[in-house]
């Protein structure tokens, strides 16, 4: 039935189309010098050329919810849309409480291990997170800057506040992927969405794993990108939903002030997954910025 449900969804509303995603591929990296449980990093990849495109998924998702994206982008450049650790196959950290400049080392040991000198960073929530740390801490390794449903993390926040979302956090993976999947998909994405784009979210959610989602959000709660995005010098490109309840307009319009000439665009009707929700919009803006 799953298989079938698939097939009937495999075109989006929109008319964008989904092929069949990439197999999953590996690469191993210094487990003892980045932190890690064991060195094995997932991946997937699809087109070559002389330019790369990285993208990172959000703190409930994977590669997988790139599935429009990754192989249009992929008739123009390399893509690589990796699993941060914790994620998919890809390895844990060993400790409980990383932080932001944790996952910023292993996307660079991961761009060093496949040969890649410098990328295009294509950043979706926790992804659009890391990006900037990257993009501010390891300026010569980053062409372009896109941020989708755009992450300032929640240090920012009052204690309390902090304290409520990483309760939420633990409340919803406590009985594991599936029941994410099915009490928080609506969170994500705009009133209205269609059956097609909320099965692809369901999906996309249910892979995650506790240990991999709650280290992300301990990394998400002792950061602020403030701290790094006035030290962003690659063209950048914000684009957030109007309807985004998880990282609404405002924090964008707060992050494009201070990230020099950062260009900002409003998706109306669209919630926090652009490239789920409106992948047409979202790919012909990304191409007009990467290209």
């Amino acid at each position: 039935m799953l298989v079938d449900c698939f097939q009937a969804v495999s075109r989006h509303p929109d008319g964008s189309t989904a092929p069949a995603l990439p197999e999953t591929r590996f690469v191993e990296l210094n487990a003892a010098m980045l932190g890690l449980e064991h060195g094995r990093l997932s991946f997937m990849e699809a087109g070559e050329g002389p330019e790369t495109v990285v993208l990172l998924h959000g703190i409930g998702a994977n590669s997988a919810g790139w599935r429009f994206t990754l192989p249009a982008l992929a008739r123009r450049a390399r893509v690589i849309a990796w699993n941060a650790p914790g994620y998919w196959l890809s390895a844990d950290f060993a400790a409980e409480a990383p932080v932001a400049t944790d996952y910023a080392r292993v996307l660079v040991a991961m761009l060093d291990g496949l040969g890649v000198a410098r990328a295009h960073l294509v950043g979706s929530s926790f992804g659009s997170l890391v990006a900037m740390v990257v993009a501010a801490e390891h300026p010569g390794r980053v062409e372009r800057l896109a941020l989708l449903g755009t992450s300032r993390g929640q240090r920012w926040k009052p204690q309390a506040e902090r304290d409520r979302m990483l309760a939420m956090r633990q409340a919803s993976m406590a009985a594991g992927g599936m029941a994410l999947a099915r009490e928080r998909w609506q969170n994500l994405v705009a009133p209205g969405t269609s059956e097609a784009v909320a099965e692809w979210v369901r999906q996309t959610l249910a892979a995650t794993h506790a240990k991999g989602l709650m280290r992300a959000a301990r990394a998400s709660d002792t950061a602020d990108t403030m701290d790094f995005a006035p030290r962003i010098a690659s063209p950048s490109l914000i684009l957030v939903g109007s309807e985004d309840r998880v990282n609404p307009p405002e924090v964008s319009h707060t992050l494009a002030k201070v990230i020099p000439g950062a260009a900002m665009v409003v998706q109306e009707g669209v919630g926090h997954l652009p490239e789920l929700e409106a992948p047409a919009a979202t790919l012909a803006a990304l191409e007009r910025h990467l290209f």
